[in-house]
């Protein structure tokens, strides 16, 4: 019957997410709900600094699990503070660097499970401010004083965060504009990730391509006319790359990629 059809469809749903809270990769070793906060400046293993712009550098990095991949994204503004998104822990020397690309004063948690490195970004620059996406500000406060959401973060013609129509407040995205072009940076809204078997796989399929990941599906589109709609909008030809946290620059008609990517959704 067609209601039970959709009743045992939403039970399979509910398990495969309560299983996602639970599981980091295949083969199914058990951590906590979130990815553990460190207390104390922690440098796990990570790529070079690739400054991409005059304005705009990104980092790949590890989780504890080393199969599970995140990247840290840079802009500068044109006053010289920098908007640190998805903050990864480094060497002294290349956070050295970094302070001299210009001054630390934007730390954005792009939600409630980018919390990792929150609180030490936080102590070692605590002129810092901490803005989040509206529906994750009370989950990062625990962690770390918040500032604000996106709408009142700071923001030039240059640099600029704003929350994605569709998502409700879960998901937002950085916008960048150097001289090349116009960078977008999406959170867990988008992957780009190798092709994954299991559970995983499952969950964040379809991998091996840039994606909107099954489970971003279920838990952050909210209104997917809404996103498709406001993704469209931003996938202008001025785009030159996307930054995703969790997988490959899109560099290859990264409009047109986008657009297809959001239509597939």
């Amino acid at each position: 019957m067609p209601g039970e059809r959709t009743s045992a469809l939403e039970k399979a749903r509910r398990c495969a997410l309560a299983a996602f809270d639970c599981l980091t990769r295949e083969g199914g070793r058990i951590i906590r709900r979130m990815a553990r906060v460190f207390e104390k400046w922690t440098v796990l293993p990570h790529g070079p600094i690739e400054k991409l712009t005059e304005n705009l550098w990104r980092v790949e990095g590890t989780m504890p699990d080393p199969n599970i991949r995140r990247v840290m994204t840079i802009a500068r503004m044109k006053d010289g503070r920098l908007v640190i998104h998805n903050g990864v822990a480094l060497e002294d020397r290349l956070m050295s660097e970094i302070e001299q690309f210009g001054t630390p004063a934007v730390i954005v948690v792009p939600n409630g499970f980018h919390r990792q490195d929150a609180k030490i970004y936080k102590d070692r620059y605590p002129a810092a401010a901490v803005y989040a996406p509206s529906a994750a500000v009370k989950k990062v406060a625990e962690i770390v004083p918040v500032s604000g959401d996106y709408t009142q973060a700071p923001k030039d013609d240059t640099v600029q965060l704003l929350h994605l129509e569709g998502c409700k407040g879960t998901e937002g995205v950085l916008e960048v504009k150097s001289q090349d072009g116009t960078t977008l940076v999406f959170n867990d809204v988008i992957f780009n990730i190798p092709k994954r078997r299991g559970l995983f796989g499952f969950l964040l399929a379809p991998t091996g391509k840039p994606a909107v990941p099954r489970v971003s599906r279920w838990m952050l589109l909210k209104n997917k006319p809404a996103f498709v709609d406001h993704v469209n909008r931003m996938a202008t030809p001025d785009v030159r790359r996307v930054i995703l946290s969790h997988g490959s620059m899109l560099t290859e008609q990264p409009g047109e990629t986008l657009k297809r990517v959001v239509a597939e959704a």
